[in-house]
């Protein structure tokens, strides 16, 4: 009896969730996930016996499975009823999502190649290379016991040996570890927040010799409490407290943003719409694009330049010797630019993910341009294969 009792639950579990997975309405896109969702695949004799029907099948009711975020959810619970810490590439450490990190030499040399390259056939351009740690290295005394993560530490050194004497490199990691109590990652994403992109915009300013604006300059705004990041996605669990997300706004600035490939034009640094979907990070800049173009209306250069006397030794000669400048750049860069476009009448943008029009090389001479700033955090580094796209 017992039996046939289980064998009856069975059969009613799979019937709910086949008949209701088919009479649900298919969902183009998972919040949770940030992804577009498999479709019903089309049908025909030739994709039946290619088997990609099947397969296609196969994705479509994975992916349209009826109360699939709970169920991830339930899932991911249960292992950490059972007290794992490491789900799908993330630790859970101390009240915060922690992506993992291997190093990956070989992709680090190749991406090296291109960035030396880059830097000794264009000997007319100034280079400055803004290196970001990720929360792995900032919080690494968080990690749970025997966590198998690479030190980013050797990374950064690595990389500032053999960067080519060319380049203006910049490590902000002492700065952040420093700052670590402030809320300068998120807890359910990968990104830092704007308190964090503040620290690194700071060095960066020091480094180029260019005037840091204060943050009394900024109204500091907490414009959303329930940002669940890419990590949160990746591993959720019930009752994960959200991140807030903060916004440093000049009032007194004006700026036209223009996404070129889009053709469209804002008059803010903030796209705020983007608040009410769940990929809230996207507010800064309005998320990835291949290249926009910053004009600062606003711009007068004596709020530019350090004067002689806030100069550090040394800080004299690399002041910054154009008021426009590219910057070349991965999605950490969106929470520092909107700080950075106070110290220039022009930025233009590049993702080297999205922009292969032309090289990075080709766009300078073309707009006349001398002054190159990088931003990458090193995960990117460690990963991306566009930095071929420099030349």
């Amino acid at each position: 009896m017992r039996n046939k009792i289980i064998t009856i639950i069975f059969i009613v579990y799979i019937l709910v969730f086949t008949i209701g997975t088919i009479v649900a309405k298919d969902r183009l896109f998972s919040d949770m996930e940030n992804r577009n969702l498999a479709q019903f695949p089309a049908v025909s004799v030739k994709s039946i016996f290619s088997g990609d029907f099947s397969d296609g099948f196969e994705s479509y009711m994975s992916d349209q499975i009826i109360f699939k975020d709970f169920l991830v959810k339930l899932k991911v619970g249960e292992n950490r009823v059972l007290n794992q810490t490491y789900i799908n590439q993330t630790y859970f450490a101390d009240g915060r999502y922690i992506r993992d990190y291997k190093e990956n030499f070989i992709q680090i040399d190749r991406n090296l190649g291109f960035v030396n390259e880059f830097a000794e056939n264009n000997p007319e351009l100034n280079i400055t290379w803004l290196m970001v740690p990720n929360a792995c290295y900032v919080y690494n005394d968080s990690l749970p016991p025997y966590a198998d993560v690479d030190d980013q530490a050797m990374t950064i050194k690595y990389i500032e040996k053999n960067v080519s004497e060319r380049i203006n490199f910049v490590d902000v990691s002492d700065e952040l570890v420093s700052a670590k109590g402030d809320y300068i990652y998120y807890n359910t994403d990968h990104h830092w927040t704007m308190n964090g992109a503040y620290i690194g915009y700071k060095k960066l300013c020091k480094e180029l010799g260019i005037k840091a604006m204060s943050k009394d300059t900024y109204d500091i705004e907490t414009v959303r409490e329930d940002f669940y990041g890419t990590l949160y996605s990746d591993a959720p669990v019930f009752g994960t407290e959200p991140d807030d997300i903060i916004l440093y706004k000049n009032n007194t600035g004006k700026y036209t943003v223009n996404y070129v490939d889009e053709d469209f034009t804002q008059d803010s640094l903030y796209n705020y719409d983007k608040l009410n979907i769940k990929d809230k990070y996207q507010v800064y800049l309005d998320g990835n694009h291949a290249i926009i173009r910053i004009k600062n209306n606003s711009y007068y250069d004596d709020n530019r330049v350090l004067d002689t006397g806030e100069r550090e030794s040394g800080d004299a000669d690399k002041s910054a010797s154009s008021n426009r400048v590219i910057v070349v750049k991965d999605s950490y860069a969106h929470s520092l630019l909107p700080l950075l476009a106070d110290n220039y009448e022009e930025i233009i943008v590049v993702d080297l993910r999205y922009y292969h029009e032309k090289s990075v090389s080709a766009l300078a001479k073309e707009e006349g341009i001398t002054d190159i700033i990088m931003i990458n955090n090193i995960d990117f580094f460690n990963s991306d294969d566009n930095f071929l796209w420099l030349m």
